[in-house]
């Protein structure tokens, strides 16, 4: 009974050890295989999950093509930069909308708040589509039935030059000072975007 016991407690603690894995670990543990060939392994990247030296990436896909690898590339690197956007967009809009709701109280009304974070979503699209240029091709790989997945990413640095940028774009727009007819609020807003570059 005391060997059944000690064997037990054994391989509950053995198991136990082995839920710690850290996040870099894990990722190179995932189960993950390519969604145009389920029956084969793929790196963690191919199933979005960013690696731990990036700070936003995303994967793109080109089915197999008789145009070429070199139109393949292209579309995948297409098809990442679309969901990139998208994902920094989304990022950087959040960041904002949470900055706003706790910072700019003073004296606004709901109709220049939502004036202000429309105005914000404009300027923040723009910013994005002409940044993504600092976004790099991390991988690619060709899975075994021909198709194109590609890693596209940006570091911590690059992504706080992002955020940066739409911050300085925001702060030199007249339009989103303009909605602001109360002194406090602004100050609250400045206040606002610049804590977004710490972050």
């Amino acid at each position: 009974m005391n060997k059944t016991l000690i064997a037990a407690s054994l391989a509950l603690l053995l198991s136990a050890c082995s839920n710690n894995q850290t996040i870099e670990q894990s990722q190179n543990f995932v189960s993950c295989s390519f969604p145009d060939s389920p029956s084969d392994d793929a790196p963690g990247w191919v199933c979005d999950i960013t690696p731990t030296d990036l700070a936003i990436s995303a994967t793109g896909y080109a089915k197999k093509s008789a145009a070429g690898m070199g139109m393949m590339k292209k579309v995948a690197l297409a098809n990442a930069q679309v969901i990139l956007a998208t994902q920094l967009k989304t990022q950087v809009g959040n960041k904002f909308t949470q900055l706003i709701d706790s910072s700019v109280t003073s004296g606004v009304d709901d109709e220049a708040l939502e004036s202000v974070i429309e105005t914000f979503e404009d300027v923040t699209e723009n910013v994005v589509s002409q940044t993504l240029n600092g976004a790099r091709i991390q991988m690619s790989m060709v899975s075994p039935k021909g198709g194109v997945y590609l890693l596209l990413g940006m570091d911590q640095a690059t992504y706080n030059a992002n955020i940066t940028t739409a911050v300085d774009a925001l702060n030199n727009d007249s339009k989103l000072w303009d909605t602001f007819n109360n002194e406090q609020a602004a100050k609250d807003l400045q206040q606002a975007l610049e804590s977004m570059k710490q972050q």
